[in-house]
């Protein structure tokens, strides 16, 4: 009998070489068109079956977080100064936020840089 062939978007459970179970849940598409597969590796079969649901019931329900790293504050402000605020404020309050944005990365404001948000003065 021939194999068939699994549709698109269907997940697949399976026992590595390495001994150990993975799944592989496709959730979506990535910025360069390619298909975008998680992958879970937990010892036995039924923490791999519950972990590959779960991620299944996130895809459904559209909060699967996108791959790659998050923004910090301190880089999203710097792309948001430079990039989108100049469409719309004039240049007095882009210079305003430039100097905003140093002063609180000077007080330590930035969790990427020292793990919690200053509490102030």
């Amino acid at each position: 009998m021939a194999k068939t062939r699994q549709p698109n978007r269907a997940s697949s459970i399976y026992l590595g070489t390495d001994g150990r179970w993975h799944g592989r849940v496709t959730v979506g598409v990535k910025d360069d068109g390619t298909p975008d597969r998680r992958h879970i590796s937990p010892k036995t079969r039924p923490e791999v079956t519950k972990a590959v649901r779960q991620l299944e019931k996130e895809r459904d329900a559209g909060t699967v977080r996108k791959p790659g790293n998050a923004w910090t504050v301190k880089a999203w402000l710097t792309h948001w100064i430079e990039n989108i605020a100049p469409i719309s404020v004039s240049e007095n309050t882009i210079a305003g936020y430039e100097v905003l944005c140093a002063f609180t990365s000077y007080r330590g404001c930035d969790p990427s840089e020292n793990g919690q948000a200053s509490a102030g003065p």
